[in-house]
């Protein structure tokens, strides 16, 4: 199935799987990703970032941009 030098390892907060070999998971930073092990697992694809086409009909769907910020507090009565 695999070569027993590549191994799969996960990033705990994206859950993105790679199949890295023992020389890459050295590099890795081993807080995020996490050796898995099991007869089913597969590597999932990058990322992929959005065309112009997509980024232009979400644009026109949200008229109103979000509020980041809340609302401030009132005074309080006396």
């Amino acid at each position: 199935m695999t070569d027993s030098k590549t191994m799969f390892v996960r990033h705990m907060h994206t859950g993105e799987i790679r199949e890295v070999t023992a020389e890459q998971r050295e590099v890795l930073d081993k807080n995020y990703w996490v050796r898995i092990t099991g007869e089913d697992v597969k590597a999932t694809p990058p990322a992929v970032a959005p065309s112009d086409t997509d980024a232009a009909d979400v644009a026109e769907g949200d008229s109103k941009p979000a509020s980041k910020t809340t609302s401030k507090a009132n005074t309080p009565a006396k």
